[in-house]
């Protein structure tokens, strides 16, 4: 055991030394006398699991256990709820039992290790095991499939008086280079061009009975991953619920449901590192980028009667209005010019007439008879010019080309439109969760995730935004919920929501998890995703509706074209609206002219003039009384 420690070991950031305490002085103390970070735990049962000695002790780094013999049963029970419960976390873990016993004893200790469920997660395992005057080094298999994986194998054997070992063999073999057709539990669903499953006659995935293969930018890792190490992938498929989610009591559903509960040993499926899901996985090495983005509805043509009001700002508006208001006032109120008698003062509709033609650059007539009036009507003549010739620039500049409404380009554009984004699973999300952005908390308040079924029905409505994801050689992730025909309503966002990179999620005793880091590592340096991505994006996804999502910002051509009604829109507008006053002013007029001609309307007259009769009397009565 020393000799194991002091070889294999010196590197390591601590070891546990895991010693029954109740039990201790029944057998010889190990001492290693080499300095090494060594943290001894005495196994015992704490009422919260965080607290327990072990569980401290693999926080503070710990790979390799040294695990006395009578402690040896409770570390294996306890072994998955223990590292479960940690945070630190690394696939590639050591376990030494310097075995004391001998007959029976050792034989029964020997089996019920053998057959313990926590060795299917122990890749390095060493037990050393007294044999007369010699110590057996033994491990396990663990390739190829129970219960051959299991088998003890020989490693070598010590002798203490010559201090020598027989074969000199390497105590920690290298077991993963060949696995042997071991069987590995992955999950995965249906997702383009990620993981699509595809039966085949001579496929290395076994799903109900049957075999497959997996095509996609995951599954050309998983496949790769079974060829290089030689092993079998068992497939867990929920495709009802997809991601999935995870409860607080370490159940679930969907294909994190299913790591949680450890059916499977490992899951992917173009998911990033979510820190919701962190303290319950271990995730691989960030594989490839992925950028998160919406399909915005596509911005449509502005009514041209819309366009009319758009030349100014409604300040300017406002402030024209007022300008038109105060000089009718102050044309009205000026004193008229010296007129002959036939002529009178002119009434207030006729200077608001007069003024509106000036405005609109019609003949009116203008007031010049005083150098005040010439002042005025100099002033009002060069301001309307003015604000006319403005006007008609801006709006011929305006219609020469199509006048579009402003896209949805950014995060802020989406948090002011509110308009609603969709998603097939709420994981879409996870990024965004705890954002400090307030423009995110906005746009996070409008996420919304519908039944999957009715996603091809907003996708073909066109007025709610979908996401979706941008790969990273530059193909789009959409579902097939998009086709030709409703593509064309969608306009691909300029800023992504956000960016994560695809990542792998294991157990925290998954011993194979740094195998996977280096193969897709190997993978991605050697950029043969850029080659899967492209044959699978072109094999499995509609080439139509990517070509649209590329070029769904180019603006049409502006092709001359004859002037149609729309284009008078703001005109015939203005002039319905007049003609409707007009008509019920006129109406109005006639009732009255009517009601003027009835026995009623004399009979108020009546009373009308005998009251104000009555009034002049009664203030003729007051005066010549004071009077007296």
């Amino acid at each position: 055991v020393l000799f194991a420690v002091a070889t294999y070991f010196l590197e390591v950031y601590t070891i546990c030394r895991i010693v029954n305490q109740t039990k201790s002085s029944l057998k010889p103390t190990l001492n290693i006398p080499y300095r090494l970070p060594i943290a001894v735990v005495h196994p015992q049962t704490t009422a919260d699991l965080a607290e327990n000695p072990t569980v401290q002790a693999i926080e503070l780094g710990c790979t390799v256990f040294l695990v006395d013999e009578d402690a040896l049963p409770y570390f294996l029970d306890h072994y998955i709820s223990i590292h479960d419960e940690t945070l630190f976390r690394r696939p590639e873990k050591y376990v030494l039992v310097p075995v004391q016993s001998t007959g029976e004893t050792q034989t029964s200790l020997m089996k019920t290790v053998q057959n313990h469920p926590s060795l299917e997660e122990i890749a390095n395992l060493l037990l050393v095991v007294p044999n007369g005057t010699k110590f057996e080094l033994i491990t396990h298999r663990y390739v190829g499939n129970a219960p051959e994986s299991l088998d003890w194998i020989h490693l070598d054997s010590y002798d203490p008086e010559t201090e020598s070992f027989t074969a000199g063999a390497d105590l920690f073999p290298d077991k993963m280079r060949d696995l042997m057709g071991k069987t590995l539990k992955v999950a995965t669903f249906y997702l383009l061009p990620w993981s699509m499953m595809r039966q085949t006659d001579e496929g290395i995935v076994r799903y109900l009975n049957q075999q497959y293969t997996i095509d996609g930018l995951d599954g050309y890792i998983l496949i790769q991953f079974c060829l290089w190490y030689n092993c079998t992938w068992e497939l867990y498929c929920d495709q009802a619920n997809q991601y999935g989610q995870v409860f607080p009591n370490r159940t679930g559903n969907g294909m994190i449901g299913a790591l949680v509960e450890r059916k499977v040993d490992f899951a992917i499926g173009a998911v990033g590192g979510w820190y919701q899901l962190f303290q319950y996985f271990s995730f691989s090495n960030p594989v490839q980028w992925i950028g998160i983005t919406c399909l915005t509805p596509r911005p449509g043509l502005i009514e041209y009667w819309r366009i009319v009001f758009m030349m100014f700002a409604g300040s300017v508006w406002g402030i024209l209005i007022l300008t038109f208001i105060l000089v009718s006032l102050l044309q009205y109120l000026l004193p008229p010019p010296d007129l002959p008698e036939e002529h009178t003062q002119r009434s207030f509709s006729w200077i608001v007439i007069n003024l509106l033609c000036a405005f609109l650059l019609l003949p009116s007539e203008l007031r010049r008879n005083r150098l005040s009036d010439v002042i005025i009507s100099t002033t009002l003549s060069i301001f309307t010019i003015t604000l006319a010739y403005v006007y008609i620039g801006k709006i011929h500049s305006i219609l020469a080309f199509p006048v579009y409404e402003p896209p949805i380009d950014t995060i802020l554009d989406l948090a002011v439109s509110g308009i609603t984004w969709n998603a097939p699973h709420e994981a879409w999300m996870y990024a965004l969760v705890g954002t400090e952005n307030p423009n995110v908390q906005k746009v996070l308040t409008t996420f919304r995730v519908p039944p999957i079924e009715d996603i091809p029905a907003i996708a073909d409505h066109g007025e709610e935004a979908i996401i979706m994801a941008l790969l990273n050689y530059g193909h789009s992730m959409v579902g097939t919920w998009f086709d030709k025909k409703n593509i064309e309503n969608f306009r691909l966002m300029t800023e992504l929501l956000y960016f994560e990179y695809d990542t792998g999620y294991a157990t925290k005793t998954w011993p194979l998890l740094d195998r996977f880091d280096w193969l897709a590592m190997w993978i991605r340096d050697a950029c043969l995703f850029q080659y899967v991505e492209l044959v699978d994006v072109y094999r499995y996804m509609n080439y139509w509706v990517q070509t649209s999502i590329a070029h769904s910002k180019d603006r049409p051509q502006n092709l001359l074209r004859i002037m149609n009604v729309e284009e008078i829109s703001g005109g015939l507008l203005l002039l319905g609206i007049g003609l409707t006053l007009a008509i019920a002013v006129f109406v109005v007029e006639v009732g009255v002219a009517v009601f003027r001609k009835t026995m009623v309307y004399r009979w108020i007259c009546l009373r009308w003039k005998i009251m104000k009769r009555n009034c002049r009397n009664g203030v003729n009565f007051r005066r010549s009384s004071s009077s007296q």
